[in-house]
């Protein structure tokens, strides 16, 4: 499947990021992705130091001690509001680093059967950083970003070259996949999976019509049976 035009890492799973893809129809929406990888955890050098034990408490935990200029491990969602508010410096993780994408690059080119862990939440955390903390990345955002279109392009065409040679009853293992990743191949599993069942509901249908009338030849349903499962670490997250 050709792209009529290049996708980028922002418009991925935005409106229009793909003609065979309703977005309302997708499993979990981006924007709940992207909600869900604001609880991934990222390194913050704050220039402020909170009294007493320096701790922050919110609703659902608390964070700290927040002492400054010490590195502190902080959700992305409170990393970035403290960036936009000045009171932070982001520090990208260690993944995104230039020569760690130029290395993995080379790994999912060349192993082409199997994906390269990357974090579960790789493509929202990208995003999220990307257009929020441009600075983290100084004089090498251009590379990383590109470095990492580069890797999600190279991922998506194994899934799509994988998924093309499926011709009958499977166990599909995909490893190390994204939840981006894994929500596209979920809506193409459902999609299957509704399709045969409808075929085995007209099916009995037909058949107990037939047999009541004394019928008793075999309906053509056009395929036997499908199975797809994915198994592996793709629910799992790599930090």
């Amino acid at each position: 499947m050709e792209d009529a035009a290049p996708r980028s890492l922002f418009s991925y799973y935005g409106p229009g990021s793909s003609p065979c893809v309703d977005q309302r129809a997708l499993p979990v929406t981006p924007e709940e992705l992207e909600l869900f990888a604001e609880q991934e955890l990222v390194t913050i050098v704050p220039n402020f130091t909170l009294d007493g034990a320096g701790l922050l408490y919110c609703i659902g935990d608390h964070y700290g001690p927040f002492l400054a200029n010490s590195r502190i491990d902080v959700p992305i969602w409170l990393a970035l509001m403290l960036h936009k508010r000045k009171r932070c410096t982001v520090l990208p993780p260690e993944w995104m680093e230039k020569d760690k994408l130029a290395e993995m690059l080379d790994e999912e080119k060349s192993a082409t059967q199997f994906f390269q862990p990357l974090p579960f939440y790789y493509v929202e955390i990208s995003k999220l950083l990307f257009q929020s903390a441009v600075d983290a990345f100084g004089e090498t955002f251009l590379e990383v970003t590109g470095l990492i279109e580069s890797i999600r392009k190279v991922r998506y065409h194994k899934i799509e070259t994988g998924l093309r040679k499926v011709t009958d009853a499977i166990t599909v293992k995909l490893n190390n996949l994204s939840a981006a990743e894994c929500n596209m191949i979920r809506l193409l599993f459902k999609g299957t999976l509704d399709h045969f069942h409808q075929i085995t509901k007209n099916d009995r249908k037909w058949t107990e019509q037939n047999l009541a009338s004394g019928n008793t030849s075999q309906p053509f349903t056009g395929a036997s049976s499908f199975s797809g499962s994915g198994s592996g670490n793709s629910g799992s997250r790599h930090s």
